[in-house]
């Protein structure tokens, strides 16, 4: 026996492989593939403080992300849902239902609470009516994102993971730092990263709807919850949940032998979360025509993400998981799949988390890798698969819980058998077994071995606080200025505001760190510049607006300049006001930059929604706006109206005039002008075309027509005329919502019904 052991001691490589072998195999036992890991070979009695490990990660995060609870202007897309949770508010406190509602104050307007995922908006804005919209913001981003471990944890649990894997996997959670910026790590919420805010609910409810809807379909448990999750992940984020329903085939799959069963599970629980759904997804898809593909993303890894090569480089160089340090957690999920690896023959949950990490790797390889098959998946343009990391990190996370259990349980038992036999032969006192003791000890190996991801993440965070404090500092004075000069536009009758754009000298031009055409956003001011932000029609013609053509001006309703002292206007304007290194200025004559018009129309522009900003760049670069000429949009093939005009030569002065006018689209959707032609001309109201505008000429209902680049007007014949454009929204909310509840509570029943049934047969 001691040349044995001599033997093996010998070669540690060897006796490394050995002990690997043996533990694997003695985790690999096929007790009960649906007890927990930790059950099968761990001694619960002997480890504890799995609790401890929930709580130091979620203490951790309340300390490392204290400031993000402060309200604060943002320069991110935080600033876009700070604005849709401030109009939600509003809107609420009027009684009035923003989802319904017209959204006037991104790229022209659009029907925003409908095209957008606006449901995080609409709770936080009612949260709102009691603290305010800023401070229920940050808080809810704040606690949000500290309290992720334990959804983690508790979605874990739920998949049936024992209480380590469970509780490692939420430790982790808050050290997620990626090469690209995006997934479910801070990087993607926080005041210095890219404030998707709205994925931040979503990172709620996906856990959670993975493991409900695992559990429905595996074994017919929690339908409720399933469905209401999965309701959640819909009405939250469209793209996370796109992740979620791909996912039910998974757990179809993992179990060939009941395919039928499973796939009738996973028909009644998507069509149940579609229902649950419909007052989200039916008006969207009756917009879904009117929705602009965003052109600029189209070809880049925004939507197309970065090919399998790339990716796996980063996977296997840890910059998925672990970006610039020790590759600790991606070491770990290497571990936990050759654990689940070995266990793929008759543990479901093994197959269930490989399954759902490799259908999130695939997606996240995107267009470069799978090419023509993603035209199988409805609506892949819409995809932006550069995001699908998002499942990439969150399996990664169970598994890297498994992989810790699995080192553990390998080094607890190779200190133990070399403690017996050291001390076997010593007078040495053995190692106190006291579970009181060995918990610590445990716990300070595992903060020991995440030292280095708590120290960049708290780096990262600090990063973050320190220029939020500086914000708030510059608010009493920089912001103060700014806000001194949109209440003067304000009071000289509004209109919209132009401060730079993403493409030119805009991103350089700051309130703090806040970008001008940011600020402005959080400030609720119709202004032109922040780009790309919705699915209206005038979002990519926004694109195009150059501010060196005054006829852009006129088209898209621009009246002020806000500009930085020492930078000359780029078309002739008046100077109202200097507010410390800020000034105002006034563009061109009232009624050309108001938002009514009178216009002739002349020529036909075919385009549809994924090229109208490329058809209509030639029209915004030519003299035709100055001369208030518009061509008319044939749409997505649709015949469009007859222009005014023959021939530009038969253009003789102005068409007409604009007598009168008032609009108030924030709450009343409507706009009204007195005007008088001077011939057939068309009076322009300076918003997006959306089919729900209505319009009435001298008390009678008239047609909507669209002009260049993607504007509403109506037609109308020499004369005096008063002209009422009104929004009317998705009129049949009510139909929806009655569905959500009759489905939610038909689920909530039906467990019952059925067990009733079952009983009395």
């Amino acid at each position: 026996m001691e040349s044995s052991l001599v033997t093996t001691a010998s070669n540690p490589v060897t006796r490394l492989a050995h002990r690997i072998r043996t533990l694997l195999g003695r985790v690999s036992q096929p007790a009960n593939a649906l007890l927990p890991l930790s059950n099968d070979y761990v001694d619960r009695r002997r480890l504890r403080g799995h609790h401890s490990l929930v709580v130091v990660a979620v203490l951790f995060n309340l300390w490392s992300l204290r400031l993000e609870r402060l309200s604060v202007a943002y320069p991110n897309d935080s600033g876009m849902h700070l604005q849709m949770t401030t109009l939600a508010m509003r809107l609420l406190r009027q009684g009035i239902s923003p989802l319904d509602h017209w959204y006037p104050m991104l790229s022209l307007g659009s029907a925003f609470f409908v095209q957008y995922q606006s449901f995080s908006a609409l709770v936080t804005g009612a949260i709102s009516l009691i603290f305010g919209p800023q401070a229920t913001f940050a808080w809810s981003l704040y606690l949000l994102l500290s309290l992720w471990p334990l959804c983690v944890y508790w979605s874990t649990r739920l998949l049936s993971w024992g209480r380590y894997e469970s509780a490692v996997a939420a430790a982790l959670s808050p050290l997620l730092f990626t090469v690209t910026g995006r997934g479910f790590g801070h990087q993607s919420y926080i005041w210095i990263g890219s404030g998707l805010w709205s994925q931040l609910w979503a990172m709620w409810t996906l856990p959670l709807a993975w493991a409900f809807s695992w559990r429905f379909i595996s074994q017919r448990k929690s339908l409720f919850p399933a469905v209401l999750t999965l309701t959640l992940t819909i009405a939250f984020h469209f793209l996370t949940a796109y992740l979620a329903a791909l996912t039910l085939a998974v757990w179809i799959l993992i179990r060939p032998s009941q395919f039928l069963v499973r796939s009738g599970r996973a028909l009644i629980l998507g069509v149940g979360a579609l229902m649950a759904a419909a007052w989200v997804t039916v008006p969207l898809l009756v917009h879904a025509k009117w929705l602009a593909i965003n052109q600029f993303q189209v070809g880049t890894t925004i939507n197309d993400s970065y090919g399998a090569r790339r990716v796996l480089s980063w996977l296997l160089t840890g910059q998925i998981y672990d970006w610039r340090r020790w590759p600790i957690i991606t070491i770990l999920v290497g571990v936990g799949l050759l654990s689940c690896q070995r266990r793929w023959r008759y543990d479901e949950r093994a197959r269930a988390i490989v399954g759902a990490w490799l259908l999130s790797l695939i997606l996240f390889f995107g267009r470069p890798t799978l090419g023509p098959l993603l035209n199988l998946l409805p609506g892949n343009q819409n995809l932006l698969l550069q995001r699908y990391i998002m499942g990439v990190q969150l399996a990664g996370l169970v598994l890297a819980g498994v992989g810790a259990l699995t080192l553990a349980v390998f080094l607890y038992r190779a200190s133990a058998r070399l403690t017996r036999q050291r001390f076997a032969t010593s007078r040495c006192p053995a190692l106190p077994s006291s579970p009181w003791l060995r918990t610590p000890l445990l716990l300070a190996v595992i903060v020991a071995l995440l030292a280095p991801a708590w120290t960049q993440i708290s780096t990262y965070d600090g990063y973050s606080a320190a220029w939020i404090s500086y914000q708030r500092q510059v608010a009493t004075s920089q912001g103060a200025e700014v806000d001194s000069l949109v209440t003067l536009a304000q009071a000289r009758g509004g209109g919209r505001i132009y401060a730079g754009m993403p493409s030119n000298w805009g991103h350089q031009f700051y309130v703090g760190a806040v970008p001008v055409y940011i600020y402005l956003e959080q400030l609720n001011v119709d202004a032109v510049g922040f780009t790309l932000r919705t699915s209206g029609l005038m979002t990519d013609p926004e694109a195009y607006f150059d501010e060196f053509v005054i006829g852009d001006y006129a088209t898209f309703g621009v009246r002020y300049v806000l500009l930085p002292v020492g930078h000359a206007p780029p078309v002739p304007a008046t100077l109202l006001r200097t507010e410390g290194r800020y000034r105002l200025w006034q563009v061109g004559s009232a009624p050309a930059s108001a938002l009514f018009q009178l216009v002739d129309t002349y020529g036909i522009i075919s385009a549809n929604n994924a090229d109208l900003g490329t058809r209509t760049s030639t029209f915004l670069r030519s003299s035709w706006p100055a001369r208030a000429i518009y061509p008319i949009i044939s749409y997505d093939g649709h015949t469009g109206a007859t222009p005014t005009l023959t021939s530009l030569a038969n253009q003789k002065g102005v068409a007409g005039k604009i007598l009168t006018q008032s609009q108030d689209l924030v709450y009343a959707q409507s706009a009204r002008a007195t005007v008088v032609a001077n011939r057939r001309a068309v009076v322009l109201l300076k918003v997006a075309y959306d089919p729900g505008w209505r319009v009435s000429v001298d008390g009678r209902s008239a047609r909507t027509i669209m002009l260049a680049p993607a504007l509403l007007g109506v037609s109308v014949s020499p004369g005096r005329h008063v002209v009422i454009f009104t929004y009317r929204g998705y009129s049949h909310y009510n139909v929806l919502y009655a569905t959500a509840v009759l489905t939610l509570v038909g689920a909530a029943l039906l467990p019952w019904w059925r067990r009733r049934s079952t009983s009395k047969g």
